[in-house]
């Protein structure tokens, strides 16, 4: 039986951060049922794809994980103009899709398409999984919008915005070192658990964000077991967006080390297919 806490909450354990084959940087294995399937003997409850600075495969994604009963959060990795890396996060596949189709796509770079050879390639799926194609357009690159602008495009579409990889390049604090004021972000992202109270002692201290920890993962064979669980009243998408941005009753548990989950509270980038990384600013250059 599933244990509740006191307050009548459940715990689900989440990844909300891996790249399908969509994302040029990560590995053609990363298709709907491989993943789900990998993620369901992991025992990964709750998941989100998201890509980078594109969101077609989710609808796949999302109906591979019926057939293994995972929950599935819509969500895109953009690329903002400062090289700034902000997830984003969405109640239903619909709104995602009107988010790519008006905001992610005319901001995408013009007269450049994507070079397999140096980029990696961009494989689209139908809603059953196959192989449709590829997308030509360069997912790789930044977006035309601040990262203030992409944070009120978010919201606007109901989604909640997330800070990528605090610890990681690509990130505000990487590219600005330090979280603007008035940056109206609904939780931070730290890859590394054991930099967790580092860089909320250093970077967060005042801002009152939740902090999520997820895989970034870009090769199926490097996904592990899940190090955070939300604890909600019910398992729907709503429930986990409440919870990542701290509203509602929701709270936030993330495994520090193996065999040991701490109690719960409101609290990179591309890789090579031998696992070690790629440096896409050379790459830009």
């Amino acid at each position: 039986m599933i244990s509740k806490t006191s307050e009548g909450l459940t715990p689900f354990t989440a990844d909300l951060h891996m790249h399908s084959a969509l994302s040029g940087c990560a590995d053609n294995n990363m298709v709907p049922d491989k993943v789900v399937e990998k993620m369901h003997e992991l025992g990964i409850e709750i998941f989100s794809l998201t890509d980078h600075n594109a969101g077609f495969n989710c609808r796949a994604f999302a109906n591979a994980a019926k057939k293994k009963d995972l929950l599935f959060i819509p969500g895109i990795e953009l690329q903002s103009s400062e090289e700034i890396h902000l997830l984003g996060y969405f109640p239903d596949v619909d709104k995602l899709e009107s988010f790519c189709e008006d905001i992610v796509k005319p901001g995408l770079m013009k007269g450049m398409k994507n070079n397999p050879q140096i980029f990696g390639s961009q494989v689209k799926f139908d809603i059953h999984g196959k192989t449709i194609g590829e997308d030509d357009s360069m997912l790789s690159m930044p977006l035309s919008y601040s990262i203030d602008e992409l944070v009120v495009h978010i919201h606007s579409f109901d989604g909640i915005a997330v800070a990528s990889h605090l610890d990681r390049d690509f990130s505000i604090i990487s590219q600005l070192g330090f979280i603007p004021e008035g940056l109206e972000l609904d939780a931070v992202e730290i890859k590394e658990v054991g930099k967790i109270e580092d860089i909320r002692l250093k970077y967060l201290a005042n801002t009152g964000l939740n902090v999520i920890s997820s895989s970034d993962c870009h090769h199926i064979d490097l996904m592990k077991e899940p190090k955070m669980t939300l604890w909600l009243e019910s398992l729907d998408v709503k429930n986990c967006l409440d919870c990542i941005k701290g509203d509602g009753p929701g709270k936030i548990s993330i495994k520090r080390k193996a065999g040991k989950t701490k109690k719960p509270r409101n609290s990179g980038s591309g890789e090579n297919k031998d696992g070690s990384r790629k440096d896409w600013k050379n790459l830009y250059g």
